[in-house]
């Protein structure tokens, strides 16, 4: 791979101001969506991926996460799929734009799928979030808290306690989203501990988060992509299990269902180059221009 030519810009969409990350290239644009906690950083490697490819594609984050805006009061979900849209009408131009998201953003992904207004050509959702859940998630045990909020009973000292938090928060969050250790990168895992630097963070977090999985499980009927997609899920995911992609694939006739070995929640972190191709595939790119490992 060579020198990471992404562009990092301030955009707006729908009234949210944001950051977003691109490369330039040709071809449909591939939008990129991140999860929970998380923000557009956490696609960098796929982003050089395409970007080695000569694709061109877009990193976002989203209203609530990294640099955007706040999310205003109200419903949650209906705001992202407010500026999601207007990301794709962006982005779609006449060819259509591959929309791929991970966790919370799978579950954007394919709500935008279901939306026959959008120029959208295709939709690749990786560890979808919202339909059924790992028992850690199920028993409202978040991750920042779990790992942040005994700490700070320690007496330790401030500064001696903060470290020995950030460290455990570290190790959970390398536990929980990816499957390998090998494929840990500690510079990615440092970056998304930061998003919840104490407990008064972490806390907002975890209601947030509370409230985004109380939105999406009300879903029912997760059928109605009206565009080719492409499931793709980590075996060794343990904030969601393999059945909820398989229960997107089946709703969803002639999808198609990719489960990756020791692969965890975010397979974007544990295997970039077999996103990155599969995000080819579903932009039309000839196999001789795809990215290699």
């Amino acid at each position: 791979m060579g020198t990471s030519c992404i562009v990092e810009r301030r955009a707006q969409y729908a009234g949210f101001e944001t950051r977003e990350l691109a490369v330039a290239g040709s071809g449909p644009t591939i939008v990129l969506v991140h999860g929970f906690g998380h923000a557009s950083q956490a696609w960098r490697q796929v982003l050089d991926l395409l970007h080695d490819a000569g694709q061109a594609a877009v990193a976002v984050d989203l209203p609530g996460f990294g640099g955007a805006d706040p999310l205003s009061a109200g419903e949650l979900v209906p705001q992202l799929d407010t500026f999601l849209a207007e990301v794709i009408r962006r982005y779609g131009g006449a060819e259509g734009a591959v929309v791929v998201g991970n966790s919370l953003g799978a579950a954007m992904a394919a709500r935008m799928g279901r939306d026959s207004a959008l120029p959208i050509l295709a939709v690749m959702a990786l560890d979808i979030a919202g339909i059924t859940w790992k028992p850690l998630v199920s028993a409202g045990l978040p991750v920042a808290i779990a790992a942040s909020g005994p700490l700070t009973k320690i007496p330790y000292p401030h500064r001696a306690r903060a470290a020995v938090a950030e460290r455990l928060l570290e190790r959970s969050l390398a536990r929980l989203l990816y499957g390998r250790k090998s494929a840990v990168d500690p510079a990615v895992v440092a970056d998304l501990a930061s998003s919840a630097p104490d407990t008064v963070e972490a806390r907002r977090l975890m209601r947030l988060g509370a409230r985004f999985k109380t939105e999406l499980d009300r879903a029912g009927d997760h059928g109605g992509v009206r565009v080719p997609m492409v499931v793709v899920h980590g075996a060794n995911d343990r904030l969601v299990p393999v059945s909820s992609s398989r229960i997107l694939h089946e709703a969803n006739p002639g999808s198609r269902l990719v489960v990756l070995p020791r692969i965890g929640h975010c397979p974007q972190l544990d295997a970039p180059t077999v996103i990155s191709r599969l995000a080819l595939e579903l932009a039309g790119i000839p196999n001789d221009k795809r990215a290699t490992s």
